[in-house]
C-alpha cells in the first residue's frame, strides 16, 4: 500500500515538472550530479501483441452477428477491441514505469539517454466459463477471466549495448479475474463486467510485473550497469 501511495505521489510529481534533455545531460534534474549522478534513461514504447477472444461475452454474440449482416466486419471489431486493450495495457505498463524511475530519482528522457528500456508483451486473454443458471428468465453467467503470455524487457546503453535482459512466463503469475454477465432470455446484456475484469486482470498484470523487476532497476542497479 505504502509503494502504491508513493508511486501516485511520484507520478503526479511527474506530470507537474517537465524537463528536457538537455537540462538532464547538465544534471539539472532534481538537483543530481557528481560522481553519484544516477544515469538518464528513456523508455521506449513497449511493443505489445495481445489475443483477447471475441465476443467477450455471450450476450453480445447474436448482436455482432447482427451487425456483420448489416454490412459490419467481425474482423474489424476484434481489431478495435484489441487496440482498446493494447492502448489500455501501454498506458498502465508507461505510468507504473515512469512513477518508480521517478521515485528511484531516474532522470528521463524522451530521446538519447546513458540507458533505455525496451519492452515486449505477449499477451493472451482467456475466459473460463463457470457456471450458467437461469431464473424467472434471466441467465447470469459467471466465471473466470486468465491471463498467460511472455514479458521481456531489456537495458540497452546509448550506443545500444545490450546490458541486461530478462524474460518473465506470465502465466506463472497466475493472474485471474471473475467476471458476470447478467442477460435477458432475447440475449440482451442488462449486466455485464466482462470488459472491466479484463482491465483490472491487466492492471494486476502491470503490478506483478514491475514486482518481479523492480530490483533489476532500483537506482544503485543502473549506475553500476554502466561502470561495470
Amino acid at each position: 500500500m505504502t509503494r502504491i501511495t508513493k508511486r501516485g505521489l511520484a507520478l503526479t510529481g511527474l506530470l507537474l515538472f517537465s524537463t528536457t534533455p538537455a537540462a538532464l545531460a547538465q544534471g539539472g534534474f532534481l538537483g543530481f550530479g557528481g560522481d553519484d549522478q544516477n544515469p538518464s534513461l528513456r523508455i521506449r514504447p513497449a511493443e505489445i501483441a495481445i489475443d483477447v477472444p471475441m465476443p467477450v461475452n455471450s450476450a453480445s454474440l447474436a448482436m455482432l452477428l447482427a451487425q456483420a449482416g448489416e454490412g459490419g466486419n467481425l474482423s474489424s471489431m476484434k481489431d478495435a477491441a484489441l487496440r482498446k486493450y493494447r492502448t489500455y495495457l501501454e498506458i498502465a505498463l508507461n505510468a507504473q514505469l515512469q512513477a518508480f524511475f521517478v521515485e528511484e530519482e531516474i532522470p528521463l528522457v524522451d530521446r538519447e539517454g546513458l540507458l533505455s528500456l525496451h519492452n515486449q508483451l505477449n499477451v493472451k486473454v482467456v475466459k473460463h466459463f463457470s457456471t450458467l443458471q437461469s431464473t424467472d428468465g434471466v441467465d447470469l453467467e459467471s466465471g473466470t477471466i486468465e491471463v498467460g503470455g511472455e514479458f521481456h524487457y531489456a537495458l540497452r546503453s546509448f550506443n545500444d549495448r545490450l546490458l541486461r535482459e530478462r524474460k518473465l512466463d506470465i502465466a506463472k503469475m497466475k493472474i485471474h479475474q471473475e467476471y458476470r454477465v447478467k442477460s435477458s432470455g432475447n440475449g440482451s446484456a442488462t449486466e455485464d463486467n466482462t470488459e472491466e475484469a479484463i482491465k483490472l486482470a491487466l492492471s494486476k498484470l502491470v503490478e506483478e510485473i514491475l514486482d518481479e523487476i523492480e530490483d533489476d532497476l532500483e537506482a544503485d542497479e543502473l549506475r553500476d550497469l554502466l561502470s561495470g
